[in-house]
């Protein structure tokens, strides 16, 4: 597996000819005579939303009263609920998204996972960008999506999981030295010294990591979510501006990349949306939104070979209610890929009100055809991961 998934990252690269660049050029290349936008897909993580934890285990990181986000654990608030509205109100009046009129119901669908913020995400994305258009929020019935989660949703299992921790543990071998610095600044901030040897850990349908960078990089993620939910305030019990967050922020997307950006993990858990994404591009309706996580976006960046920075964050960081954007083109009669990452600033986030659109970046080199980037892409794909018309 390992050297097949190694030679598919060498196929990729060689194809897509380092996807790494940053922000584009907007304009036709030399040549182009003719461009039409044939297909776009959006996928975004959910909104600003409260801590999963429960309120033992935030008991247990730090005796302090934890900010009340006035929602249960892991559902998205109202203040997260504004922020995706308005982010795509402000996106209705600019390409590639329709302005103006309602587009025809055969030319929008809008999937959410299963989860309730998820759901309201969906639901605020479609209220910003289409007010009035009736378009109904799509998921399954199940507990889990086949389409967002197909290891939760038991579509396929981790073949060698006692393997796969193994080697997620070795990828995080050095983490507490590495980010030493960090882990330090978060424990003097909660008042309370974070234990546990960082390791990977895996089960047939579950993997993850455990240990003392991993709950402080999970406490990072809820300073940053802290940053969104109170428009004005600092966050960590009033230290942390965001410079201060910044500072920590290299410990939560270490961590963070070494389990959703490890490619075995990724095809296990991203290959359905993979493939959703390039069926859409390839014959789905005109637009397609699909709603879903952080390690959603972190899945596909592996699968698609893509990274992003935003100016003020830290490479690959995905911010609450940020997105990627896959955009079909005819150009000159040949079909060509595009892909954007967007997200609000730092300080759209933490202010009173929005009222600039998204900052987007460019983050796949122009020119790309999109047979050859589909036929790269698909070789990381496990199909035993993928169901038919799953949701």
């Amino acid at each position: 597996m390992k050297t097949s998934l190694a030679s598919s990252a060498a196929v990729s690269l060689f194809i897509l000819a380092s996807a790494g660049a940053s922000a584009a050029e907007t304009g036709p290349l030399p040549g182009v005579h003719s461009e039409e936008l044939m297909n776009v897909v959006v996928v975004s993580r959910h909104g600003v939303r409260s801590p999963t934890q429960s309120a033992e285990k935030l008991e247990s990181w730090s005796s302090k009263k934890w900010p009340n986000f006035g929602v249960d654990p892991g559902i998205l608030t109202k203040r997260g609920y504004y922020l995706v509205e308005r982010t795509w109100a402000l996106n209705r009046t600019r390409a590639p998204f329709t302005y103006g009129t309602c587009p025809k119901p055969d030319d929008v669908q809008i999937i959410a996972d299963t989860d309730e913020r998820t759901i309201a995400t969906a639901k605020a994305l479609n209220e910003g960008l289409y007010p009035g258009c009736g378009y109904q929020v799509r998921t399954t019935d199940k507990k889990h999506s086949a389409l967002f989660s197909p290891l939760k949703a038991k579509v396929c299992k981790i073949e060698y999981p006692k393997e796969l921790a193994e080697k997620l543990t070795e990828r995080a071998a050095g983490f507490s030295k590495i980010y030493g610095s960090e882990i330090a600044e978060v424990e003097k901030i909660l008042g309370r010294e974070l234990t546990g040897k960082m390791r990977g850990k895996a089960s047939k349908h579950k993997v993850g990591y455990e240990g003392a960078p991993y709950s402080a990089a999970s406490i990072t993620e809820i300073f940053a979510l802290e940053w969104g939910q109170f428009p004005g305030q600092k966050a960590g019990w009033g230290v942390l501006d965001w410079p201060g967050i910044m500072q920590l922020m290299p410990l939560r997307v270490g961590v963070f990349t070494a389990l959703n950006r490890d490619m075995e993990v990724a095809a296990y858990k991203g290959s359905a949306l993979a493939k959703k994404i390039i069926d859409s591009l390839d014959h789905g309706p005109k637009y397609t939104y699909l709603v879903g996580h952080d390690t959603n976006l972190a899945n596909l960046g592996v699968l698609f070979d893509l990274n992003w920075k935003l100016p003020n964050r830290a490479k690959n960081e995905n911010t609450p209610g940020g997105y990627l954007t896959f955009e079909k083109w005819l150009v000159n009669g040949e079909a060509e890929i595009r892909v954007y990452y967007s997200a609000l600033t730092p300080e759209q986030m933490n202010a009173e009100t929005v009222t600039e659109p998204t900052a987007d970046f460019e983050i796949l080199p122009r020119g790309v055809k999109f047979d050859e980037w589909k036929k790269a892409s698909s070789r990381f794909l496990f199909s035993k991961c993928i169901e038919d018309g799953a949701l």
